[in-house]
């Protein structure tokens, strides 16, 4: 497990490459951003390091980000993405539980306040969790550099851009994305809603990862660049 400490108490856990998960350690109480895809047992991890009760908490309901959620007795998730924790439970033959994380919900840790954010758009369930404090706001994949908004789960670019707005408007200098190593400058969430004023449909070269009915938009400006890919019918979908 790569531990990197990106501000007194708030670690990036690199659970697998390119896939983090986030610790927030206050006097009190701790919290667990993520669980990754369960590769590494994250409850003996902070079994051995943290010494105060943890709350262990989704950004969203998919696999990489929930995958390890086994292994806690208790996880936070936002209702509208339960549906995706319950497919995945069904895929691993596990059971799953979750208790209501919502946008508005805010914790002292001790010494450090967190307020979870919505950050609907990547999926309909996406939050965020600002520390203020810090400045520092642990986006998941709501904010990445590159935007996915694939699949039923997704939300519209009208509730994208309405997300956005609202970020714009959040007291943080830098975020932590889920598959980013280092903080992220604010302006990139300006960037992206730039990019959705110019967003068009580019027909894939060869078919990706994500299949042949996926999209690909690129926008760039000075100092700044964003890429969404999308499928085919996001552009129709009511907000």
């Amino acid at each position: 497990m790569n531990q990197t400490e990106l501000a007194p108490g708030v670690w990036h856990l690199e659970e697998d490459y390119r896939v983090y998960c986030t610790l927030v350690q206050g006097k009190d109480l701790a919290v667990l951003w993520d669980t990754g895809q369960g590769k590494q047992d994250l409850a003996a991890y902070l079994a051995e390091r943290v010494r105060t009760p943890y709350l262990v908490c989704n950004s969203h309901g998919h696999a990489d980000h929930i995958g390890g959620n086994f292994r806690f007795s208790g996880v936070y998730a936002h209702p509208a993405d339960w549906p995706l924790l319950e497919a995945h439970a069904h895929m691993t033959g596990r059971d799953w539980h979750a208790a209501p994380l919502e946008a508005g919900m805010s914790a002292d840790l001790g010494g450090r306040r967190v307020k979870v954010v919505s950050l609907a758009g990547h999926t309909r369930g996406s939050v965020g969790l600002l520390l203020e404090d810090e400045g520092l706001l642990l986006a998941g994949d709501g904010l990445n550099p590159t935007l996915l908004m694939l699949g039923p789960e997704a939300g519209s670019f009208a509730q994208l851009r309405t997300t956005l707005e609202a970020v714009e408007q959040l007291p943080f200098e830098r975020y932590l994305a889920s598959h980013a190593p280092r903080p992220i400058a604010k302006a990139q969430v300006g960037v992206h809603l730039r990019h959705l004023d110019q967003i068009r449909w580019e027909e894939p070269s060869h078919p990706g990862p994500y299949g042949p009915r996926v999209g690909r938009s690129l926008y760039k400006e000075k100092g700044g660049r964003s890429v969404i890919l999308f499928d085919r019918g996001l552009l129709e979908r009511e907000p």
